[in-house]
């Protein structure tokens, strides 16, 4: 069990806290936003992820919302819920992200009421990530950005004021910018932040590795983006959610020692802040086309999963440690 899940009884009413609390280690998948994806899906892939560990799934579509994608979708929540495991819906909302004027913003809430309304009040464990990595143009605009998702929060919540929604700032969803928000009071309890740090890190940033050999002031610039959106959690009384992150870039070569240490030190804060996260994302990790988890990346995922973490400092463990199971409880395997 992770360290931070809950050890409420199931009977306690669901809130943000406790449903953050469930997430545990997740991971980002492609089942209904690629060709390839979608062709490859397969709900054994569901209990696969459960037996490796993983308690959710970010599940990212983009394109326009139809009747095909809608019942794809519930595919794969139905899967989730057999074996265990958190769905949440990521929409892409590309077309708002580089012209977000209010043609675009209607277009986006149109496209979470009619999947608001497909699932109605079934599934209460699935969740809706409002816009995958808000960036380009509203980056500057951040109006625009609070205005949908006031819009679009009040709109799915009149189909089911229990559904759990994650709203998540500009920049790619910079846990800075989690205090810039202006979300609706309605139903605080019911809606989470969503950020991001180093989704295919650590890359070079103006030339530079934000992570060499992860000295004490890198160490230090990590944990100081986790504890922005710690404040903001104090200050708003509102649970979060790392969407995304990512230490490898690269199925076809074993991580190397500085991938893994600073996966295990990642990996480390994140828990120890008893913040939920999905990893980036499942092709790294998991070839659908074989049904079956990439051996090179086996440590790396470990690493990310159950990390080694004593008196302060990231240890990391060899590879084929035992996972900690991220779901909040045991499900059916039967397939």
């Amino acid at each position: 069990m992770p360290v931070w899940a809950s050890d409420a009884p199931a009977a306690t009413p669901l809130t943000a806290q406790r449903y953050a609390a469930q997430l545990g280690v997740g991971m980002d998948v492609d089942w209904a936003r690629t060709e390839r994806g979608i062709r490859e899906f397969d709900p054994l892939a569901v209990r696969d992820f459960h037996d490796k560990g993983l308690g959710h799934i970010r599940i990212r579509v983009a394109g326009e919302i139809n009747e095909q994608k809608l019942i794809h979708l519930r595919k794969i929540v139905e899967a989730c819920e057999q074996y265990g495991v958190v769905p949440v819906i990521a929409y892409q909302a590309e077309t708002f992200k580089s012209d977000p004027d209010r043609e675009n913003e209607a277009k986006v809430v149109a496209w979470w009421s009619e999947t608001a309304r497909y699932f109605g009040r079934k599934h209460p464990l699935l969740g809706f990530d409002l816009i995958y990595e808000p960036a380009e143009r509203l980056n500057h605009n951040p109006q625009a950005l609070n205005r949908l998702y006031d819009k679009t929060i009040k709109a799915i919540h009149a189909v089911d004021p229990q559904r759990m929604v994650f709203v998540a700032p500009r920049l790619h969803a910079a846990p800075e910018d989690l205090a810039n928000l202006k979300l609706p009071v309605e139903n605080r309890g019911y809606v989470l932040g969503e950020w991001h740090i180093f989704a295919w890190g650590p890359q070079k940033v103006n030339g530079k590795y934000p992570w060499t050999s992860g000295t004490a002031a890198e160490k230090a610039a990590i944990r100081e983006r986790i504890n922005a959106a710690l404040r903001w959690q104090q200050k708003t009384g509102r649970a979060s959610w790392v969407g995304g992150w990512s230490a490898g870039q690269s199925t076809k070569a074993a991580p190397s020692a500085s991938t893994l240490a600073f996966a295990n030190f990642m990996a480390c804060e994140l828990q120890k802040a008893k913040i939920p996260y999905a990893l980036n994302a499942d092709n790294l990790f998991y070839d659908g086309e074989e049904g079956a988890w990439r051996p090179a990346m086996e440590p790396l995922l470990q690493v990310m999963l159950t990390p080694e973490c004593a008196a302060g400092k990231s240890v990391v463990k060899p590879a084929g440690h035992a996972a900690v199971r991220g779901a909040p409880a045991a499900a059916s395997t039967a397939g």
